[in-house]
């Protein structure tokens, strides 16, 4: 951070530039948050699409020009890779650095990147809930964090000043954010995304006659909506998040007994209480 700059940040880079750094690199240029934008990435094609949608100003394929002078680094890559690279990027970040990931499942992952930062650096953890089901840079939009939620999950050696950086930086991209513990962090994206990931996907895949599907209203278009994303990409959030997700799985078991009894009443009282508390949580929402 420059304190005589009117940028919250000279230099901003990301690791990563798909839908999610790409939308950041957009967000953070568009709002004046950032002097330089720069990304690496090992595809040079993708960082010339990401060059060239404005995304970030540059690219590279090294990570001692990515890293150098940058005061804040930011990993938009999944968890696996995350895990992978991170002691390198975190051993030869400068020192005062502020560090933070946007992974989609925390389990063990805060610690260990606390570890990393020693006493010369400052990460915080933190997910922007928003996306979309489409992938890439070409999928990028500066407007994605507009209005939504973000959750930091600081752990107890977490620095106090990297999670007030963390928290105004999502801020200034126009989000909201709360702050809970990693484990808590797991539990609830697994209700409020990662579980309804797979509901939709079983929906889709419960209609066994793939011609059935040209009379499909929008009804089964919204609420399956999410089952056009990334296969790979969710495969490797919902194992992260096995533990978590489970329990939404057998939670909704019981949901569908529950269901099933209802319908097998044939008492249309029972159906529409039922149907009645959905479409008021619903509209809550």
């Amino acid at each position: 951070m420059n304190e005589n700059s009117p940028y919250i940040y000279n230099k901003v880079t990301i690791v990563g530039v798909g839908l999610m750094g790409g939308s950041l690199g957009m967000a953070l240029k568009d709002k004046g948050v950032a002097k330089e934008v720069m990304g690496w990435g090992r595809n040079e094609g993708r960082l010339a699409a990401a060059r060239e949608l404005g995304a970030i100003d540059r690219g590279t394929r090294d990570r001692g020009e990515a890293l150098a002078g940058t005061d804040l680094l930011v990993f938009a890559t999944p968890i696996g890779v995350t895990s992978r690279i991170a002691p390198e990027w975190f051993a030869d970040a400068p020192p005062g650095c502020m560090i933070t990931d946007m992974v989609s499942v925390k389990g063990t992952l805060v610690d260990d990147l606390t570890a990393l930062a020693g006493p010369r650096r400052y990460y915080a953890s933190s997910h922007p809930l928003c996306g979309s089901e489409d992938t890439g840079v070409g999928a990028a939009r500066p407007d994605l964090f507009d209005g939504k939620l973000c959750l930091i999950t600081p752990v107890p050696k977490t620095k106090k000043p990297a999670i007030g950086g963390v928290q105004s930086l999502w801020q200034a991209l126009g989000m909201t954010v709360i702050s809970m513990a990693p484990t808590r962090h797991d539990q609830v994206v697994a209700a409020v995304s990662h579980f309804p990931l797979l509901l939709a996907s079983a929906l889709i895949n419960q209609i066994g006659d793939e011609k059935l599907l040209k009379f499909s209203g929008t009804g089964l278009l919204d609420t399956t909506r999410i089952a056009g994303s990334s296969p790979v990409m969710w495969a490797e959030i919902i194992t992260a998040n096995k533990k978590a997700v489970l329990g939404q799985l057998d939670g909704m078991m019981e949901t569908l007994m529950l269901v099933k009894q209802h319908v097998k009443s044939g008492d249309p009282a029972r159906i529409k209480g039922w149907l009645q508390r959905a479409s008021r949580r619903r509209r809550k929402m």
